[in-house]
């Protein structure tokens, strides 16, 4: 048995990520969950699609890139030999 249309809808608007069909599918998701009769996992399962669509529409999260410092020239350890300062 092929999915319903809707389903079908909804996976070719997340895949193509059109804008227009993708608040239709959050739509439809956010009424499939309304509906009075609706059984526990067809909620869990509406919601899970919900949240794909919710995903598709924010698009990809850039990662956060923080500054960093520059080290100064001449500080730290390694610099060199040391003198030993022979006390005799």
């Amino acid at each position: 048995m092929p999915p319903f249309s809707e389903v079908t809808r909804i996976e070719a608007a997340i895949k193509n990520k059109s804008s227009k069909e993708l608040e239709w599918s959050l739509w439809y998701c956010r009424m499939r969950q309304a509906v009075p009769s609706a059984r526990p996992a067809d909620l869990k399962y509406w919601r899970g699609i919900e949240a794909l669509v919710k995903e598709t529409i924010a698009g990809p999260v850039a990662a956060k890139v923080y500054p960093v410092k520059k080290k100064k020239a001449g500080r730290g350890l390694g610099l060199g030999p040391v003198d030993g300062g022979e006390d005799s």
